[in-house]
């Protein structure tokens, strides 16, 4: 593990996990912006976040050389005695907000060429055996454009053994199986799955099921059989077109 001297400033709140607030720092020595992920340890904390905080740090060192995963500069212990996990900022935020911010803007071939950069950055979670088991638009980060998968506290390697990870994730994204079977283990279709949906959100602008306001009511009806309707902005000949030009 890297462990890194960071001296930084004008700290700014850019958003909360569940291991603590996530914070946007300028970092004098290199002239970067990054983003500091805080594990604030005390004696209330779940000893589960601890553990997923350690396993995205794990995860995090095999495999963020890659041009569509989040780069993971290291680690560093605050004055406080927290933990950061020091990573690259995303200027563009998370691909939800890049989609309600500029839709109108993305011609089809933009769209494409964002699913296919997802699309290459979960193969390469998936040739090195890693299942990101919480995939949705909040979890992938557009930085200059280019989508960057992140938040890997729920990951895990293809044959290490869980519990309970079905009842986590956004529902709209989870597969159906884990919500009717309470012992199905996640693999990597059901990260298929999650992708499968954020397609659906890249071609529509907007997230899925989102008049359901109870959780519960949209996993039954999810796992009833019931998908969203392709969206107007689908035309399949738009769709060739875009795929001809980023080719």
């Amino acid at each position: 593990m890297m462990y890194l001297v960071v001296h930084v400033r004008n700290p700014t709140v850019i958003g909360i996990g569940g291991f603590g607030n996530v914070f946007k720092y300028e970092w004098r020595d290199s002239e970067l912006t990054v983003a500091l992920k805080c594990l604030k340890v005390n004696t209330s904390i779940d000893v589960n976040i601890i553990k997923g905080f350690i396993n995205e740090l794990k995860l995090l060192r095999r495999v963020s050389k890659h041009p569509n995963v989040i780069l993971f500069y290291g680690v560093t212990k605050d004055s406080n005695g927290y933990y950061n996990m020091v990573l690259q900022y995303a200027d563009n935020k998370t691909l939800r907000d890049y989609l309600m911010t500029n839709f109108t803007k993305l011609e089809w071939a933009d769209k494409l060429c964002i699913a296919k950069e997802i699309a290459h950055g979960l193969l390469f979670l998936h040739d090195n055996n890693i299942i990101h088991s919480d995939l949705h638009s909040k979890n992938i980060l557009i930085h200059q454009r280019q989508p960057k998968i992140t938040d890997f506290g729920l990951s895990r390697q293809k044959n290490e053994i869980t519990s309970n990870s079905n009842l986590h994730g956004i529902q709209a994204y989870v597969e159906p199986q884990c919500l009717v079977n309470d012992k199905y283990r996640r693999n990597m279709k059901s990260d298929v799955y999650s992708f499968g949906v954020i397609l659906w959100e890249i071609s529509s602008r907007r997230p899925s099921f989102p008049s359901f306001e109870s959780v519960l009511s949209l996993a039954v009806y999810i796992s009833k059989g019931n998908r969203e309707d392709p969206s107007n902005n689908m035309a399949l000949d738009n769709i060739d077109t875009a795929s001809s030009h980023n080719q």
